[in-house]
């Protein structure tokens, strides 16, 4: 869960918003921000506002395809030496030999 955390930091910080400042959008005390920013427990309800707020998408990933995502992502956002390209994410309702095999 440390990572979902960290997600909210970078995400608020790159907004500009203090801890305050996102606590009083969705309705909860600066002390709850900090907490939940240190790995408390986060309500799912909680997380839902706090993504609102940020522009992001909260969403489940099956645990394979992680580190594919984390790399699409991080190229995105400019923070990875990896291409987008040089990515091999399988399509969706493929086998991932499927995705190795249309190179």
């Amino acid at each position: 869960m440390a990572y979902i955390q960290g997600q909210v930091r970078i995400a608020r910080e790159s907004k500009g918003l203090t801890q305050a400042d996102l606590g009083s959008r969705i309705g909860q005390p600066q002390s709850a921000v900090s907490r939940i920013e240190r790995g408390g427990d986060l309500r799912v309800s909680t997380l839902l506002e706090m993504a609102r707020v940020l522009e992001m998408e909260p969403m489940l990933i099956p645990k394979q395809l992680v580190p594919g995502v984390q790399a699409l992502v991080g190229h995105a956002m400019g923070r990875s030496g990896v291409p987008a390209s040089d990515v091999n994410i399988p399509l969706v309702g493929g086998a991932p030999e499927d995705a190795e095999d249309s190179e």
